[in-house]
């Protein structure tokens, strides 16, 4: 199979917006006009994964050139344990040479035996993929995130450059207000 990423049009995104509504629960997912208002200010960028002339799946990743890594906001295959995710990341590396950093839910005690699966599937996507885990305290909307770079080459201070990264992101994309009430990110006290 031959596959490729296709950058999505800003202008095609509401055509599109369904697809993550689908994909998505609610509470992780930003509004329409917000998305919106990101792709046409170039912060975001939607990718459409072809395979054969086919649609498969789509990532949408955030992206800043103050910033030393982009963040990969969103990420669905349209048929799961194929292969498809993986491909589309190794396509992703190759369009961000300078790193990527992924947000995957953390492993909770409070959470059902089912959910916390889950999550430690995603954290076994990642790291198949090559990420490393980067923690460092984080709540986003009350949710703990387990944070994953990839970058090509090493880098000094993984973790304080990953969580300032993810900080800077977070500020970038929020009112004041949202971001100050909502993101909590503790830099890494051994930086």
């Amino acid at each position: 199979m031959e596959y490729h990423l296709k950058c999505i049009d800003p202008a095609d995104f509401p055509t599109v917006y369904p697809r993550l509504e689908r994909d998505f629960p609610r509470t992780e997912l930003k509004r329409l006009p917000h998305m919106q208002q990101l792709l046409d200010e170039g912060l975001e960028v939607g990718w459409t994964l072809m395979a054969d002339g086919r649609d498969v799946g789509y990532a949408f990743v955030l992206q800043s050139p103050a910033l030393p890594f982009v963040l990969l906001d969103y990420l669905a295959m349209e048929e799961r344990g194929h292969g498809a995710g993986s491909v589309c990341l190794a396509l992703l590396k190759n369009e961000y040479p300078q790193g990527i950093l992924a947000e995957v839910e953390d492993v909770l005690p409070e959470l059902d035996a089912d959910t916390n699966a889950l999550r430690r599937r995603r954290w076994q996507f990642y790291r198949r993929a090559g990420f490393v885990p980067v923690p460092f305290e984080n709540v986003i909307f009350t949710e703990r995130y387990l944070v994953h770079l990839w970058t090509p080459a090493p880098v000094e201070q993984p973790r304080l450059a990953a969580a300032r990264t993810l900080d800077a992101y977070y500020a970038l994309q929020l009112p004041e207000e949202r971001y100050r009430a909502n993101v909590f990110i503790t830099e890494p006290e051994d930086a």
